[in-house]
């Protein structure tokens, strides 16, 4: 009995200890939270509302210097249009929302924050195609408070807001096709699994990064009507197809690399000013003396490339510039490596086909391509693949700055050739309760003439909405 109530006065003492040094601060302040909501600039908040999931939220401030609030406490603010000068946000207009105070923030006894709600007019703010992205704010400035002080770095706050539809979100795609002639045969079938991105158009509709595939030139226009029935459309990319070095995308194979280089160090887009320039890393396959290497790049995807462009290195000793290289492409066709062919041109000089790639060079009759200080570019005619190696030999080891492949994508089966156009092909549905679209459309393609290639190809597809990023929260399955 006495050892509890020695522990009894024990606890009573820290308590009590606990509750003295348990103090507010001398001065009160309110501010606006520093959050940005994904804007990542000072005194702006990006929010965003779904279309009927409400379309309401708050603006808030909160109380510092004050433990437990035991009483109301007050900010007023005014709306300041000033604040959006220089900026890329116009004010929403006073029409579009309402506020359920004018001028004043309340927070509560027993909060530490006090709010005012913020409702946007379904009929306006929905049906104006800027309210989908970040360009209309509401500026808000604190002007009096009951507090000692308004926080003076955090007195303002743009309050941007947008909104998304219900559709909006990565979806599950789980579609079945088959791809026929004109004259009704059966060129291919099969199915896909993966995962589309759908983003917000307008009130009703939701563009797609893909159909059966997945890209820019696949996008599709899925927008529900009031009987949740779908129509379906292609959406061009109206961007022209640039060539682009294929390299920065592409999985570096290496078959031997020092322990101190780095392979990848070939497509990381620095700009040597001569050979011995490894400011950026570099390629080395140390010790492989007077040996043949090479380096393969295996693309994500099929492309048509056109020309290679590479950047020896050497460190003036245990590494040298070769006396000897060429380029393969794997062949889709006969599933082999090949030689380049076709209207070769290495560093402005023509090389005939039976010419290119021969063994026969050494230190004293270098191939073409084997320059320093600079890159050494071979053209060719288009070739499709998916892969392309660089080999090379030098009287030591030898190294690589850069080097680039330039090309296009390119269409690699019947599916992925450039589409011309997107029907309905029977009755498409969207099922609110579950989240998911069910689609049947038709796709017609067409050749670089644009005109429309002699078959099409029947998509029948459920995609099911999985998760969404909404002011830089993940929201997951509904």
């Amino acid at each position: 009995m006495k050892k509890i109530l020695i522990f009894s006065i024990i606890i009573s003492v820290l308590t009590s200890c606990y509750d003295e040094f348990r103090l507010d601060n001398e001065f009160s302040a309110v501010a606006f939270s520093n959050v940005t909501g994904g804007s990542n600039e000072q005194g702006v908040l990006w929010r965003t509302v779904v279309k009927d999931e409400g379309l309401k939220l708050n603006a808030g401030v909160y109380l510092a210097g004050i433990l437990d609030n035991e009483k109301e406490r007050w900010v007023d603010f005014e709306l300041d249009p000033a604040l959006l000068s220089g900026t890329d946000y116009t004010l929403l207009p006073s029409d579009y929302y309402t506020l359920s105070n004018n001028s004043r923030f309340i927070i509560p006894s027993g909060k530490s924050i006090g709010t005012v709600e913020v409702l946007l007019d379904s009929i306006k703010f929905l049906n104006d195609p800027l309210a989908i992205k970040a360009n209309y704010a509401i500026p808000f400035k604190l002007t009096e408070t009951s507090e000692d002080s308004i926080l003076s770095t955090q007195n303002t706050q743009i309050l941007v807001l947008k909104y998304i539809n219900r559709q909006e979100g990565y979806y599950n795609q789980k579609a079945n096709y088959a791809t026929i002639n004109n004259a009704g045969d059966t060129l291919n079938t099969g199915s896909v699994e993966n995962l589309l991105m759908a983003s917000t158009l307008a009130y009703n509709s939701v563009q797609t990064n893909g159909t059966i595939n997945i890209g820019d030139y696949y996008n599709m226009k899925y927008v529900v009507n009031d009987n949740n029935e779908v129509s379906v459309e292609y959406v061009p990319n109206l961007d022209p197809i640039e060539i682009r070095n294929v390299a920065l995308e592409s999985k570096v194979i290496a078959a031997k690399v020092s322990d101190w280089e780095v392979a990848d160090a070939i497509k990381d887009d620095y700009q040597p000013t001569s050979s011995e320039d490894k400011n950026g890393a570099a390629f080395g396959n140390w010790p492989n003396p007077n040996a043949w290497d090479f380096v393969e790049y295996e693309f994500p995807s099929t492309y048509s490339i056109t020309n290679s462009n590479v950047y020896w290195w050497t460190d003036l000793g245990g590494i040298q510039i070769p006396y000897n290289t060429y380029l393969e492409y794997w062949d889709l066709d006969s599933e082999e490596w090949k030689l380049i062919s076709g209207s070769i041109v290495v560093n402005g000089v023509s090389i005939p086909d039976d010419q290119y790639g021969l063994t026969t060079y050494d230190e004293n009759n270098k191939a073409p391509g084997t320059d320093a200080d600079m890159y050494n570019e071979t053209f060719f005619d288009p070739i499709t693949t998916n892969k392309v190696r660089i080999h090379f030999i030098s009287i030591e080891s030898q190294g690589i700055l850069e080097w680039q492949v330039w090309g296009l994508p390119a269409s690699s089966s019947l599916e992925t050739a450039s589409y011309k156009t997107i029907i309905s092909n029977g009755v498409s549905n969207y099922d609110p309760a579950k989240s998911s679209f069910d689609l049947k459309y038709r796709i017609y393609y067409k050749d670089q003439n644009d005109v429309v290639l002699d078959y099409y190809t029947d998509v029948y597809s459920n995609i099911k909405w999985r998760n969404r990023i909404r002011d830089g929260v993940n929201e997951w399955r509904r």
